[in-house]
Order: structure tokens, then C-alpha cells, then sequence
């Protein structure tokens, strides 16, 4: 029983060492998917609506850190998907090429393009 008890304080000991380790970070982006998703936002995105340059418009600038609908990929993956309701945000889930592939490239260039840098 003390060998199983002494067993199982170690066992949690190393689980919450490991918890104090610095996360691995994401690789970089293709460029490529970053590139894609910039066409998709001139092409789409920026042509109709959203602009480059904060603007006096009803739109939201996406380049800055404020997201009024979730900061996360999964949060602004939803909006693009979604749409908002209420607002001039349309769904365009199955709207894209690519569908959520493009989705992903155009978070990834929003993220490449953001004056919001942590």
C-alpha cells in the first residue's frame, strides 16, 4: 500500500512539473496560406466591407485587437462561418473555394496582418 501511495505522489509530482514547462509554440504559417488568405481578403473581405485602415464605417477593422465577437481562431472561424446576426456580417460557411481550408488561410492572414502583436 505505501509502495502504491509512494508510486502515485511521484506520478503527480512529475505531472505538475511538466505543467510549469513553457508550452510549445505553433509553427509559423506557410506563407503560401498566408498569401491565399490574402486574396481571399482583398477578393472578398475587404472589397465589400472591411478595410485596411480603421474607418468610420459599420464594419469592423480587423487589424487591431479589438474582436467583438471572440479573439480565438475558433471564435472568428465561427463569425466567417456564421455570420452575425444583426449586422452586415453574412454567413460564408460553404462559400469559399476551399471551404474551411480557406476559412483557415484567411484567420491565418488576419493574424500575419494584425497591429496587435502579444
Amino acid at each position: 500500500m505505501r509502495l502504491w501511495i509512494f508510486t502515485a505522489a511521484i506520478a503527480v509530482a512529475a505531472l505538475l512539473s511538466a505543467c510549469d514547462e513553457k508550452a510549445p509554440q505553433a509553427a509559423a504559417p506557410d506563407p503560401a496560406v498566408i498569401a491565399r488568405g490574402e486574396a481571399l481578403f482583398t477578393g472578398t473581405c475587404g472589397a465589400y466591407c472591411h478595410k485596411m485602415t480603421p474607418s468610420n464605417s459599420d464594419a469592423a477593422f480587423l487589424f487591431d485587437c479589438d474582436w467583438k465577437h471572440g479573439a480565438s481562431d475558433e471564435d472568428i472561424f465561427k463569425v466567417i462561418n456564421e455570420g452575425v446576426e444583426g449586422t452586415r456580417m453574412v454567413a460564408f460557411g460553404g462559400a469559399f473555394p476551399e471551404d474551411d481550408k480557406d476559412t483557415r488561410a484567411l484567420i491565418a492572414y488576419l493574424r500575419s496582418a494584425s497591429q496587435c502583436k502579444q
